[in-house]
């Protein structure tokens, strides 16, 4: 994949493509009893992330639970589904950690961007390169927000609710009871078809070969802490807003010893 021109193209996309229709009837189909839209796209991304299975079953699962407990939550609340982009949704959940992928010939990484962020490009440019993935400009940039920002809930106060669902579905995922949201019977089909029994140790596998492999891309985000822990000669942990404000402050002071400023704390 080539990743340059690909947030020019997200930013003019689709001056020509067809907007989402919000009522419009979606084929569905049922996976692990949950029913789910059924649209071209949707079923080849699913052959897509299938391709995960050999070398890391569990990111495969993990992209697959995280689709499913939203659709589940949506199917348990008509309201809500009918407010939701559902085939957005359902390309956003299942491709947004693209950039997990630990072959060594993979598309899906660039050199020096986070994971989420090389996991947003790729699911957009899995959409545009698609021949039925017609989407506007702004489905395509609610999906790369939803991507983009996952694990990042607290920053989506007044975003659209595509994006937060994409970001929801993935908290699914997260350690703690389940949510009221989704039926319990809906958790157990799920997790009967799609284990999350290594999830855990998958994601601390993954985290640490992104920062042996790609540590341009991973400086500055949570994944230090896994260089520091298991990559020999990753470094310390960085901490670039502190190291610029406190480094600014001394800096400024002996530029303008004259300047007053006063603290309030």
């Amino acid at each position: 994949m080539k990743f340059s021109g690909l947030v020019t193209g997200l930013a003019v996309a689709g001056a020509v493509s067809a907007a989402r229709i919000p009522n419009k009837k979606l084929p569905t189909t049922k996976i692990a009893n949950i029913e789910v839209v059924d649209t071209p796209l949707v079923r080849d991304a699913v052959e897509l992330i299938k391709e995960f299975i050999p070398l890391q079953p569990y990111l495969y699962n993990h992209l697959m639970r995280s689709w499913l407990f939203g659709a589940a939550a949506f199917n348990n609340n008509a309201t809500l589904k009918a407010s939701v982009d559902l085939e957005l949704h359902a390309i956003g959940t299942m491709l947004h950690d693209l950039g997990w992928d630990m072959r060594k010939d993979t598309k899906w990484h660039s050199e020096s961007q986070p994971f989420e962020v090389d996991s947003a490009l790729g699911a957009v440019a899995y959409v545009k390169e698609h021949k039925a993935g017609c989407w506007n400009s702004v489905r395509l940039e609610k999906m790369y927000d939803g991507i983009v920002l996952q694990g990042m809930g607290s920053y989506l106060a007044g975003k659209n609710i595509d994006s937060n669902w994409i970001v929801k579905s993935v908290e699914f995922e997260f350690p703690g009871p389940r949510s009221p949201l989704i039926r319990n019977e809906d958790y157990d089909t799920i997790l009967a078809e799609f284990p999350n029994d290594t999830v855990f140790r998958g994601s601390n596998e993954t985290f640490t070969y992104l920062a042996l492999t790609k540590p341009a891309g991973t400086r500055g985000t949570f994944i230090d802490y896994f260089g520091t822990a298991y990559v020999p000669g990753y470094g310390e942990q960085s901490h670039v807003a502190f190291d610029l404000i406190t480094g600014g402050a001394e800096m400024e002071k002996k530029m303008y010893p004259n300047a007053t400023f006063v603290s309030h704390l």
